[in-house]
């Protein structure tokens, strides 16, 4: 998996220079971080709402406090990008999975997703984009809800209006200079492919691009491509990365979504003991980064350097 130390740095620094330069004013309603009550039998926790500035110690306290979390739910309409990639930066150090809301293919299948989440507001949340890109690409293992293709979405980060009548033009320009080649960096480190980079910064922020399905099957969903291999090699064809004609094949959502589902379905044995394998696979991932802690309550000094997070943790 790609070293992240070297470059928490150099993205903090960027970030943080575009927050003292004012880019992205503050939401006014944080979001929510709670225990996902759909999750049974495996660990997950959800991420409600607009992501303000400051969400990033309250998730930070959230995960590092007792809670044993292995997969993020995402209902954000975004937020604050600064935070959004700090709390990125957190989950791929733990080594969380991450899922997005679906188009459900009914009314009723909606209705079931939204209470099954207990999401607070539905119309607002049902969905992860602009800020919550960040936090959704830094999964270890990525995936959609099984009722439908992801409502991902991304748009070009803005300075607030604020910022905008206090710089000039030459330090507006800076600024975008700092943050593009910050958000590049990031992109990067979480294993997104760089045109993802040029398509946010072409759209303006009042639209949104929704990442379509066939770009999300082959380009986010499964394990992120570093793990694909060695998960392949755990849990058997089609799970991590399996070769055919020099290419990558990647399972699809609807054989990423839970094992109780394909049973349901009648999938058969091995398809269900791979999907078993797998979510093994993200339970040990997640207890990995999990014990990165529990050493001595504490999580390594360079990366507590660059996530700018005080060395001490509860036990």
């Amino acid at each position: 998996m790609t070293d992240l130390k070297p470059m928490f740095h150099i993205l903090i620094r960027a970030a943080a220079a575009c927050v003292a330069c004012g880019l992205w004013s503050a939401t006014v309603d944080a979001a929510e971080i709670r225990m996902d009550p759909s999750r049974a039998a495996v660990d997950g926790a959800v991420l409600e709402g607009k992501i303000n500035a400051g969400d990033f110690d309250k998730f930070k306290s959230f995960l590092l406090n007792g809670n044993n979390v292995v997969e993020i739910y995402l209902a954000s309409p975004g937020g604050a990008v600064v935070d959004a990639m700090k709390i990125g930066l957190l989950i791929r150090t733990l080594k969380l999975s991450t899922v997005v809301p679906s188009k459900a293919l009914t009314n009723q299948s909606r209705e079931s997703a939204i209470a099954g989440h207990d999401l607070k507001d539905p119309q607002a949340d049902y969905k992860c984009a602009s800020a919550c890109f960040f936090i959704f690409v830094a999964g270890v293992h990525r995936s959609s809800d099984a009722d439908g293709n992801a409502i991902l979405g991304i748009h070009s980060p803005s300075l607030s209006e604020s910022a905008l009548n206090k710089l000039s033009y030459d330090q507006v320009a800076a600024a975008d200079n700092r943050i593009r080649t910050a958000i590049e960096n990031y992109l990067k480190m979480m294993d997104v492919p760089a045109k993802y980079a040029e398509d946010m910064f072409s759209v303006p922020k009042s639209k949104t691009q929704w990442i379509r399905n066939d770009e999300f099957e082959a380009d986010f969903a499964g394990f992120i491509p570093t793990l694909r291999g060695w998960v392949a090699a755990r849990c058997g064809p089609g799970s991590g990365v399996e070769s055919k004609n020099g290419e990558a094949l990647k399972p699809t959502n609807t054989e990423q979504s839970a094992v109780e589902r394909s049973m349901s379905d009648g999938a058969t044995k091995e398809n269900q003991a791979r999907l078993k394998c797998e979510r093994n696979v993200q339970d040990e991932l997640a207890l990995r980064g999990d014990a990165l802690r529990k050493q001595s309550g504490e999580i390594p000094q360079p990366t507590l350097d660059g996530l700018g997070i005080s060395p001490a943790l509860p036990k």
